[in-house]
């Protein structure tokens, strides 16, 4: 009898290193098949399974059942359960990840470590609808950070078809995220006070400028279309018009051009103890010679982008005649002079003799900006040059990363 016993035991050892066992009884280990140097990939039949929360496209909270998929020194990959995923397009997040974690950490700090895994997790699920005309990319979510509150664990949630379909342009995303996760504890949870939501989603998209070359430049390409009207820091504008992003992307791209491609420019805003958001940008680059006001700085930044000083980028012109309501921290370029205008909050810019930008220089940062009114002067000169005016049809992006608040709502877009 002893000697069956043993047998069986024997056959139990042997069925549960093939990871047969724990496709019959539920696995409580990860069974490793393959590893490329980067990443080391579990069987996916075989794998752990967890659940976690996740905010699904109607903005409700759905408990999904992922697996194991991949993991590294800095990362775990999870799967929904059941769902086809590209080993290619994994190798390429989890590739860049680990290669820019370090540099990542360097210049924008340290994260939380809520689950003790000294891990980032990625969840990798369908987030958008069959057929959507803009779909979201993925996001980050605060209330992970908060034990009790949502997942209790570093977690970036990514859109699973687009990584299987785009993963160069989800690495960026991933990147972009990971900012955003660094962010809020380095300034919710350690500083008691969140980043304005223009600096921190500048920051993130000053990870791009750094590591995702593919993502620099469809911003470039959004910046291009989006009409002539460059704002980011009235981030939420009460117009329909796209221009955040394009305008953060642009700006820090502009930045780290001129500090001479010196990605410590980015480190000292992200470190700077300055209250106002704005200082903190006016710390770094006025130490460099590149502005030392707010309004000398987007003026200096849109002069250079209609001086052509960044690859790529064709600005355009306000077209004769248009009204345009200049929000905080927004500019135009335009032919003609304005003249007198009776608001402290416009500031004005020769380019040329018959060049000139104006900006609200206003740092409001409210809920409910006021804006000032311009009327672009006619101009001859304005007829032979690409204008566009802000009644024209809006530019909508296909693409859209977001930003939740602690309640799971949208913060801002």
């Amino acid at each position: 009898m002893k000697k069956y016993i043993i047998l069986f035991i024997l056959s139990i050892i042997f069925l549960n290193s093939c990871g047969v066992v724990g496709s019959i009884l539920g696995s409580n280990y990860n069974n490793p098949v393959y590893d490329d140097g980067v990443l080391t990939y579990y069987d996916e039949y075989t794998s752990v399974t967890k659940r976690f929360r996740v905010i699904n496209e109607n903005n409700t909270v759905e408990i999904k059942l992922f697996r194991t998929y991949a993991e590294s020194d800095n990362l775990i990959i999870y799967v929904e359960n059941g769902a086809d995923v590209k080993r290619s397009s994994v190798s390429k997040i989890g590739s860049d990840f680990n290669k820019y974690y370090s540099d990542l950490v360097s210049i924008y700090g340290q994260h939380t470590d809520v689950d003790g895994n000294g891990k980032i997790d990625i969840l990798l699920f369908s987030m958008n609808p069959p057929g959507a005309s803009t779909v979201t990319l993925g996001y980050f979510y605060g209330a992970d950070l908060l034990l009790g509150y949502f997942n209790d664990a570093e977690i970036l949630y990514m859109d699973l078809t687009l990584v299987n379909s785009v993963p160069e342009t989800m690495s960026g995303t991933i990147l972009h995220e990971l900012q955003h996760l660094i962010n809020f504890n380095v300034n919710d949870i350690n500083k008691g006070r969140a980043m304005d939501v223009w600096l921190n989603e500048a920051l993130s998209e000053s990870t791009s400028i750094l590591y995702s070359p593919i993502t620099a430049a469809s911003r470039i390409e959004e910046f291009n279309d989006m009409g002539g009207y460059y704002c980011f820091y009235t981030w939420s504008l009460p117009m329909n018009i796209f221009a955040n992003y394009p305008s953060a992307s642009v700006f820090v791209n502009w930045i780290y051009n001129e500090s001479g491609n010196d990605k410590t420019v980015f480190r000292d805003i992200a470190s700077s103890s300055q209250v106002n958001d704005y200082n903190k940008i006016l710390s770094s680059v006025s130490r460099r010679g590149i502005a030392n006001t707010w309004e000398e700085l987007l003026l200096n930044w849109m002069e250079g982008v209609f001086s052509y000083q960044l690859s790529g980028v064709n600005p355009v012109f306000r077209s004769s005649g248009e009204t345009v309501p200049l929000y905080p921290g927004a500019l135009v370029a335009y032919y003609g002079s304005l003249g007198t205008v009776s608001d402290n909050n416009l500031s004005t810019r020769k380019l040329s003799s018959n060049i000139e930008i104006a900006l609200n220089k206003d740092t409001y940062v409210g809920d409910n900006p006021s804006a000032v009114n311009i009327q672009i002067p006619n101009s001859i000169n304005a007829m032979q040059y690409k204008s566009s005016s802000q009644i024209s049809k809006p530019y909508v992006p296909k693409y859209r990363n977001i930003l939740l608040d602690i309640d799971g709502n949208v913060k801002k877009y």
